[in-house]
């Protein structure tokens, strides 16, 4: 891989991190009721999504093996350009249901 490669990689998981340390200690009500929250992680979902993007350019390989690597670049268009219908709820659940694999994926690829 190249250092392209490897450096959008780097983003993507301290991106997830980021999401990690700033939701690990609180449930949905708080992630809901709290902005500054929730604008912290938004915009690193905005950061992983434009890296994903463009690793589709720097290397296909990698981004084709990214589990839902197009509804993570379709997830950031919305929270870019639809900001106003962006559900609390449904980024809740990304963050809980599919972060952790995403960031395992990415560090697997920097190990190799």
């Amino acid at each position: 891989m190249g250092n392209e490669t490897n450096s959008l990689l780097f983003d993507v998981i301290e991106g997830c991190k980021r999401i990690e340390e700033f939701t690990a200690s609180i449930g949905f009500e708080e992630y809901d009721s709290n902005d500054l929250i929730r604008s912290a992680v938004e915009r690193q979902f905005i950061i992983i999504g434009e890296a994903i993007n463009r690793l589709k350019t720097f290397d296909e390989g990698v981004y084709s093996a990214i589990p839902y690597a197009s509804q993570i670049v379709g997830f950031r268009n919305i929270l870019v350009h639809g900001y106003n219908v962006v559900s609390n709820q449904l980024v809740w659940e990304i963050v809980r249901d599919h972060l952790m694999e995403l960031r395992e994926v990415c560090e697997s690829f920097l190990e190799e």
